[in-house]
């Protein structure tokens, strides 16, 4: 069997392994830890031996700084538990049926006749993967984790919001834009209704001219801004509206620029999007800091109900600091 084969089939018999385990409410962390920390057995030793793994007492290696590295190599920062749960009964058992699901692999007799490097290769393959279970079954399920600095500005939350989203991958930093730039007109304009859309959904889809439509104004919330918006624009001002293109930072001489070469540069305002959410939170709270935190708080809270009612990943939605407010 030649390298990528032998990764084929015993990321085959982990994954079988790994979907065992799979309950109503997910796979519990220590499945992700036992996975990792097995495979990292195998560079030692093959076939697995519980003689080898297991103390006596705990599963050999299972610990919360070594797992942390692990992670680490493979490129992700988030740690995934302080401890592995080496001492658990249920880890003890879950590295038992490990073993005997790689044990038993089709490539097992080819892996343990391998050469290091090729040993090396194939481990980094399948701890990749088990990276990747875990992202998709545990940190991509879990809130946007924020801190509350009081003596940092309102815009410092929202950045870490956006930069948080943009750890998750594809749509998430633009989905989350466009949530909390609702939440903030929801909280600077009470009385007004304010449409609520999954990211997801395309303007062209619900006939809509903008993301927003606040009096005569079109807002565009985007975090990469492209001749389409520019379209949009030309639309808008057509209608008589003002349009607003809300986003990072970055990205705002490229916006600039295209709305030049559209020739509608003097009749559309491109503004950074978390300056625009800070303020919906600061101006009216006279910059004292108590209303700044009381609003801020309030932004979080409507964030997470717009999120919950037109999203379907609840990951989107933030863990509000217990320090704010």
């Amino acid at each position: 069997m030649n390298t990528g084969e032998i990764i084929a089939a015993l990321d085959g018999a982990i994954d079988d392994w790994y979907e065992r385990q799979r309950t109503e409410t997910g796979v519990n962390r220590n499945v992700m830890t036992v996975g990792l920390i097995m495979c990292e057995h195998m560079k030692t030793h093959f076939p697995l031996d519980e003689a080898r793994w297991f103390s006596g007492s705990q599963v050999r290696l299972l610990g919360g700084s070594r797992i942390n590295k692990i992670l680490a190599r493979n490129g992700e920062m988030r740690p995934l538990a302080s401890e592995g749960g080496r001492t658990s009964r249920g880890s003890q058992e879950l590295a038992r049926s490990f073993e005997a699901a790689v044990n038993a692999s089709a490539a097992a007799a080819a892996f343990a006749a391998a050469g290091p490097d090729l040993r090396a290769a194939v481990i980094n393959s399948l701890q990749a993967a088990m990276v990747e279970r875990i992202q998709a079954d545990f940190f991509d399920k879990q809130r946007l984790r924020i801190e509350y600095r009081r003596h940092e500005p309102t815009s410092a939350v929202v950045r870490q919001m956006l930069d948080a989203a943009s750890g998750r991958g594809g749509n998430a930093t633009g989905a989350v834009a466009q949530h909390v730039v609702g939440a903030a007109l929801c909280l600077h304009y009470p009385d007004l209704a304010i449409d609520n859309h999954s990211y997801t959904t395309a303007d062209e889809q619900t006939g809509r001219v903008g993301d927003f439509i606040v009096e005569n104004a079109a807002l565009h919330v985007t975090t990469a801004p492209g001749e389409a918006l520019m379209h949009k624009c030309r639309a808008n001002l057509a209608l008589d509206l003002l349009p607003i293109v809300l986003t990072l930072r970055e990205r705002i001489a490229a916006a600039e620029g295209l709305a030049g070469n559209f020739d509608i540069a003097d009749l559309i305002s491109v503004r950074n999007v978390v300056e625009f959410v800070a303020d919906a939170v600061d101006i009216p709270a006279q910059y004292q800091r108590r209303r700044m935190s009381t609003r801020l708080r309030g932004l979080l809270e409507t964030y997470n109900t717009r999120v919950a009612a037109a999203e379907p990943d609840p990951s989107l939605q933030v863990e509000i600091p217990s320090n704010l407010g």
